[in-house]
């Protein structure tokens, strides 16, 4: 028994060479064809008490190489797992991270095929959002109904699925003993696809992070195959990076969209903002046009031009006020529909055409409605300058209303102030004080005759006038009358002809007077201006406009107080403060060289005096009264002055008793 247990020299030694050259093989990772080789040539050589050795060692060899090959491909794997982990990530779309989580699920598992099935929250379907090795086209968005999904406990994520011909026959309906529920529902849901792409072996794992299930990765062979546990945990690992990667990718997609809505709610702030200063600005020029008198369709043009459209004012009932710019023809019921709605909700609403209507109101009082159509098709006006221009029409129409009222109580004071049977003047002088009129000042009363028969274009244009320079207004006669502010009757008539013949385009002559005090006064400067007017008229002077001191004598026969030595003074008053400060004779001369023809010598023949003397008053003459005195205008001015200063003298009495006979002849004489 001892020399059979104890091999022989030479065959132990070769059986442990072959051990050892096998662990050499081992050591070195050499293929298991090597390995086999080897035994091979040591069984040729064993004895027959060793083969059993011999297959042992092949078998442990086969174990060896297996375990290291499962190694290094348990490495590769998890480095492949690694460098997927590190793209996902890297921030992408949720549609990137889809891809490329289903590309690699497929190149791990080396199958035909990888689907990523995520849930809709909004339907409850499952939706194939991605597939790599896809055949069918209809695969990639494929919706498998949520009757057909697997069940879910709460707080509990379905386990992974895994089959080895799902197209085999199953049973009709239900599952089996040996099939649980999850089973079933799984191979329901997925017959469709399994068909239209012939797949057989099947592996599923869930997409889920803490609590929240997105859904499955799959993939699928089109071959039957039994999937090991290790690309069963592989897949899982890479459905539990892609689930985090996934829910990160989904959080950072809505992080960019709410900071793109921010962005752009920002964008709109700003805009919003500098709009609004804008307006602000616009609105403060608008106001201060609406309260300087500025009519509707002036305003309504100057909104056209700065909203660029067409813009018209309707008031409650739907009647158009005023219009600038084309606007489109919107039907009854459509502008009806949309008044009510921007009436109820107070901001600017469109119509079916594109034309925006915007309420009018002023103290929840409604006004009317404010129509724009802009320019260009489908541009939307700027906001808040359609606001301003909407805020300054409201109190245009709210201070027509009042002014209107205000106008006729105004035109009914006035109407009585230039009535010769009028109220006592207190109580005008009462009535005006509540109307703010103050007629302790100097007033002028314009009187003017348009030549227009458009009486409601001069009232309008008189009832701003009047509204602008704090004053009244009323017709009569068909004249317009005007109590302005002031004390230059000249001036104001000219104003009032050039501005209302600019508003009528039809030639305009005016007359005024100045009311210096008092209403009493008012009646007085009506009247005179009035003749005045009457005057221009009969000396054919349309068109032109003057007061009764532009008039020259005219002024003193038309005038009422028939103010005789007021005339006189303007007339000759530097002459009459010459020859009474220095006693000289320059009346007596000038008056002397009229009568003699204006001939120097023959007037000193009449005063008795040397020709050069009289030339020598006369240069005087001018230096006061200035080098066009001998113009026939202002010549027969002073003609006149001069008589009527002689017939005062000769008419007045002398101091202490009449004048002697020889005085009134002397200044006969003269």
């Amino acid at each position: 028994m001892a020399g059979e247990d104890t091999p022989t020299t030479t065959g132990d030694l070769t059986l442990t060479d072959h051990l050892l050259r096998l662990l050499e093989l081992l050591a070195t990772e050499a293929p298991a064809h090597a390995c086999d080789r080897l035994l091979t040539r040591a069984r040729a050589c064993a004895r027959p008490q060793d083969l059993h050795r011999l297959d042992h060692a092949r078998h442990l060899a086969r174990e060896t190489a297996g375990h290291t090959a499962r190694r290094a491909r348990r490495e590769a794997d998890l480095a492949s797992l690694v460098d997927t982990a590190r793209e996902l990530t890297r921030p992408a779309r949720p549609e990137a991270t889809l891809a490329l989580l289903t590309r690699r699920a497929r190149l791990l598992t080396a199958t035909d095929l990888a689907l990523t099935v995520l849930h809709d929250e909004d339907t409850g379907e499952a939706v194939v959002r991605a597939a790599d090795g896809a055949v069918a086209a209809r695969t990639a968005g494929h919706r498998i109904p949520a009757r057909l999904l697997p069940p879910a406990a709460p707080g509990h994520p379905p386990g992974p699925f895994s089959t080895t011909d799902l197209l085999a026959a199953r049973p009709p309906a239900g599952p089996t003993a040996a099939e649980p529920a999850g089973h079933a529902a799984h191979t329901e849901a997925l017959d469709a696809l399994a068909r239209a792409e012939s797949l057989h072996a099947v592996l599923g794992v869930p997409l889920h992070t803490g609590e929240d299930h997105l859904g499955f990765l799959y993939v699928a062979h089109r071959t039957v195959r039994h999937f090991t546990p290790d690309e069963v945990a592989l897949l899982r690992s890479l459905a539990d990076l892609g689930a985090v990667a996934l829910t990160t990718t989904r959080l950072l997609a809505h992080a960019r969209t709410a900071n793109a809505e921010l962005e752009r709610a920002g964008v709109r702030a700003r805009a919003g903002l500098r709009d609004a200063i804008e307006a602000r600005g616009v609105q403060d020029d608008l106001f201060r046009l609406a309260l300087d008198g500025i009519g509707l369709d002036e305003l309504l043009a100057r909104a056209a031009g700065e909203l660029d459209g067409g813009i018209s004012v309707h008031d409650p009932a739907g009647e158009r006020l005023a219009a600038h710019g084309r606007l489109p023809r919107t039907t009854a019921a459509d502008l009806d529909r949309v008044r009510l709605n921007a009436a109820a909700t107070g901001i600017a609403c469109p119509t079916a055409d594109g034309t925006w209507v915007v309420p009018l109101t002023v103290r929840s009082e409604d006004v009317g409605s404010l129509l724009f159509h802009p320019a260009g098709p489908g541009t939307e006006p700027p906001e808040q300058l359609l606001l301003a221009h909407a805020r300054t029409v409201s109190l245009l129409l709210m201070m027509r209303r009042s002014t209107a009222t205000e106008g006729q109580i105004r035109d009914d004071l006035l109407e009585d102030l230039v009535a010769c049977d009028g109220p006592p003047p207190e109580r005008l002088l009462a009535r005006a004080r509540r109307l703010s009129a103050d007629l302790d000042r100097p007033h002028v009363v314009v009187v003017a005759r348009p030549g227009t028969s458009a009486a409601s274009l001069v009232d309008g244009w008189a009832a701003v006038h009047a509204r602008r320079h704090r004053g009244m207004k009323t017709v009569r006669d068909g004249l317009l009358v005007l109590l302005l502010p002031g004390q230059d009757p000249a001036a104001r008539a000219e104003d009032v002809r050039t501005r209302l013949a600019a508003a009528t385009g039809a030639p305009v002559t005016a007359a005024a007077s100045v009311s210096p005090r008092g209403a009493a006064t008012v009646h007085r400067a009506h009247r005179e201006a009035a003749r005045c007017l009457e005057a221009l008229l009969a000396l054919d002077a349309t068109g032109v406009s003057a007061a009764a001191g532009d008039l020259g004598f005219l002024g003193v026969l038309l005038a009422d107080d028939h103010d005789v030595p007021g005339f006189v003074e303007r007339t000759l008053g530097p002459l009459l403060d010459h020859d009474s400060a220095r006693l000289s004779s320059l009346v007596e001369t000038l008056d002397g060289w009229f009568r003699a023809a204006g001939s120097p010598s023959r007037a000193a023949e009449l005063l008795h005096v040397h020709p050069n003397t009289v030339s020598r008053r006369l240069e005087r003459v001018t230096q006061l009264l200035g080098p066009d005195w001998q113009r026939p205008e202002q010549a027969l001015e002073l003609q006149l002055a001069l008589r009527l200063h002689r017939t005062r003298a000769l008419l007045a009495p002398a101091p202490g008793g009449p004048r002697p006979p020889d005085t009134a002849r002397a200044v006969t004489a003269r």
